[in-house]
């Protein structure tokens, strides 16, 4: 029989196994609760990102122009590439613009616009940056205009001589045959018919049916010029040199305060407040805008749109346009398009969003 002071005491070895199994419950329950915490703060830090990456591709996609005025080499239509920082709130956004096709005549620009979000704001601690990237595919497309004619005189047109050609068929070979001549039923037109078209000659009852907003222009700057006569310089060919990374050529829009007498052929956009005179056989390539009447003297070759005595629109009596000697004022849509396309924007293409863009 063992006597009572022999035996082994099991209490202690019990209470620590005890303590044990409790330390590692408490121990576990900890590592549960930051594994949830951190679970939970990655999918925060992941639907910030996904907001930030969303409202960098938005902001991109509205304000380019402001938030890319001060980029070195920056154009008003996108290059081969643009990029900016956009800080936001909780962190930024990484917007990259790539071209993937080069706008060509009526031929809208292909881009894809990326915008890659990192949360840096309310990060959990040891957790790596939230980052999301979405994108979406745009097209750079043209301001649109109304053409009517190849050219339409609000105050009636007067072509002398029987040479030549007043022409509504497309160059391009893009668009539809349009009128070749527009102008109201009084005065009207007069001439020897060379116009060509459907119909050759068009008229119009209110000068209001062109919809082009001439008080916005010439009173509000509706349409920003690249270059302002006078005080301005005349587009030289090292301007157009510069242009060339843009996929297009050089296509300014030139805004003339009073009259002018083309100094030399051009193309782009020409805006004219007064009267514009064409002497010789200097030519434009593009849109022609003018308040006033057209004189156009010598053997002119105009190929895009034309359309004079805008300031009928105003309310102001304007005098009858005149053409004289050979001449040649044809419609083309291209033209037309690399006019406007400095006054174009980027418009997204439907069901092309995607928020699984790779990076590597």
């Amino acid at each position: 029989m063992l006597n009572n002071t022999q035996r082994r005491g099991f209490a202690i070895p019990v209470a620590l196994l005890v303590i044990m199994v409790l330390t590692i419950m408490v121990a576990g329950g900890f590592s549960l609760v930051s594994a949830e915490r951190r679970s939970v703060a990655d999918q925060k830090s992941q639907i910030s990102a996904f907001r930030i990456a969303e409202q960098g591709l938005e902001l991109f996609l509205v304000r380019r122009d402001s938030l890319m005025k001060d980029k070195p080499g920056y154009t008003k239509v996108p290059g081969a590439a643009d990029s900016v920082r956009i800080p936001l709130s909780g962190g930024y956004a990484d917007v990259t613009l790539t071209r993937l096709r080069a706008p060509r005549g009526n031929q809208a620009g292909l881009y894809v616009v990326r915008s890659k979000g990192v949360e840096t704001a309310d990060a959990y601690a040891g957790t790596p940056q939230g980052v999301r990237t979405v994108a979406q595919y745009a097209l750079w497309e043209p301001a649109p205009m109304q053409v009517l004619a190849g050219w339409t005189a609000l105050s009636g047109l007067q072509k002398n001589g029987g040479a030549g050609t007043l022409g509504g068929i497309d160059v391009c070979g893009a668009g539809a045959t349009i009128a070749g001549v527009v102008v109201p039923v009084n005065p009207g037109y007069e001439g020897k018919v060379v116009a060509v078209g459907n119909p050759p000659v068009d008229s119009v009852i209110d000068p209001d049916v062109i919809d082009i907003d001439w008080d916005g222009i010439v009173n509000h700057n509706l349409i920003e010029a690249t270059i302002t006569l006078p005080g301005g310089s005349w587009p030289t060919a090292a301007l157009e040199a510069a242009y060339a990374d843009t996929g297009s050529k050089y296509y300014p829009i030139i805004r003339v305060n009073g009259d002018l007498a083309l100094p030399s052929s051009g193309k782009g956009m020409l805006i004219v407040t007064g009267s514009l005179t064409l002497n010789g056989s200097v030519g434009w390539k593009g849109v022609i805008l003018v308040g006033e009447q057209i004189k156009s003297n010598g053997s002119n070759n105009v190929e895009g749109a034309v359309i004079s005595a805008l300031d009928e629109k105003l309310g102001i009596n304007v005098p009858i346009s005149v053409a004289d000697g050979t001449k040649q004022y044809n419609y083309n849509s291209c033209e037309v398009s690399k006019a406007t396309t400095t006054m174009g924007a980027l418009v997204t293409l439907r069901n092309t969003w995607v928020d699984n863009w790779v990076e590597y």
